[in-house]
């Protein structure tokens, strides 16, 4: 999320005037519980291969873009979630939230939180299962600080130079605390990423996050800059040909073989709550399955979330031109690869309203 401190007070602005405007306009369509009719429940088969991509900030109207040719041919080719949501704002406790299946709680980009919480990444340490976050940007395995190039000293750690391009708010495995010591060398730049699918071994699990210039984010708008955030259509088009070129290497590669998946998803939706309209409120704060109510004495009353986002599914052996309305968030993709796996259930994982992503990765076809 490109809000600094401003954008906190803002957003917490704009969470009173949501649930004045709830009061008000009795409730925007979505903000109550919903009961899909259908919701996935068949555990996938074991993937050989996970990529997941994590973008920024983005409504699924980006798909309609000039400059996101590749992405709308991938999600017409493939398969594609029309109801998926990001689970907060801003950015980072979405990232955390993919990997633990909780935020806890906070709605703060800064990077130097840390969380404690049981994660993926440790599941399949303990499983004997390989894993790698592949960082764009990053200077070297396990880089500890909070942007490269870094900031000044005495800068606030949540104002990025305005060179920035690798954001360690976009990293969440150098934010948890529960990751043995050696487990940092396996954040990686995405240079090695690209030596791997040369040759053939990669991790069975890899997080893929692009910098700030490829994940539709941006620098701020600053001397320096050479991707500033007031260039969408620049930062879009950069984005489309990351993806293009990455999906490319990863199915041209060794790796692409067997129940092979790449995830394209972005963290959380796009727009502004303002004016604090109930519409303008509602596609900002748009809820999935795994968000809480705001009264949790009333369950699934009032959720608010982090916004509709696209989410396109690439399966080796999935299906094609699937165009599919699961209610599912990044808790969804959490839970699918955790029964793909057969590993326990994290966090809001183990919500029953929050459901498998089966139908995108298993092809319906007859085989």
């Amino acid at each position: 999320m490109r809000r600094g401190g401003k954008g906190i007070g803002r957003w917490l602005g704009c969470l009173a005037l949501g649930v004045l405007a709830w009061l008000t306009a009795v409730a925007a369509p979505g903000w109550v519980s919903r009961s899909p009719s259908t919701r996935p429940t068949a555990r996938p088969p074991a993937f050989s291969h996970v990529f997941v991509i994590m973008l920024e900030n983005q409504s699924p109207a980006v798909l309609a873009s000039p400059e996101a040719a590749d992405l709308r041919r991938l999600a017409a080719q493939y398969a594609y979630d029309t109801d998926y949501f990001g689970v907060t704002h801003p950015s980072l406790p979405n990232y955390v939230a993919a990997v633990t299946g909780r935020t806890g709680g906070t709605h703060s980009d800064n990077p130097t939180q840390r969380f404690p919480f049981p994660s993926l990444p440790a599941q399949l340490d303990r499983h004997g299962i390989s894993w790698q976050a592949a960082m764009e940007g990053l200077p070297y395995p396990g880089y500890p600080g909070n942007w490269y190039p870094p900031a000044p000293p005495g800068t606030p750690p949540t104002t990025p130079p305005a060179d920035a391009r690798y954001a360690k708010k976009h990293d969440p495995f150098l934010l948890l605390t529960g990751l043995a010591p050696h487990d940092a060398s396996r954040v990686v730049p995405l240079d090695v990423l690209a030596g791997e699918l040369r040759s053939g071994n990669v991790p069975r699990f890899v997080w893929i996050s692009p910098d700030l210039c490829h994940d539709m984010h941006g620098q701020p708008d600053a001397p320096g800059a050479s991707c500033p955030e007031s260039r969408p259509a620049q930062l879009v088009a950069a984005a489309d040909h990351f993806v293009r070129t990455w999906v490319e290497r990863i199915q041209h590669s060794a790796a692409w073989t067997g129940n092979a998946v790449i995830f394209v998803v972005w963290d959380e939706g796009a727009g502004s709550p303002w004016p604090p309209t109930p519409p303008n409120l509602w596609r900002y704060l748009a809820a999935g399955p795994g968000a809480p109510p705001v009264w949790p004495a009333v369950p699934g009353l009032l959720r608010i979330g982090g916004g509709r986002a696209p989410l396109i599914v690439i399966a080796r052996n999935g299906p094609r031109h699937l165009q599919a309305a699961i209610w599912a968030d990044h808790y969804s993709i959490l839970k699918t690869l955790e029964a793909a796996w057969n590993l326990p259930y994290l966090g809001h994982a183990r919500d029953a309203d929050v459901p498998l992503l089966t139908p995108l990765v298993v092809s319906s076809r007859p085989t």
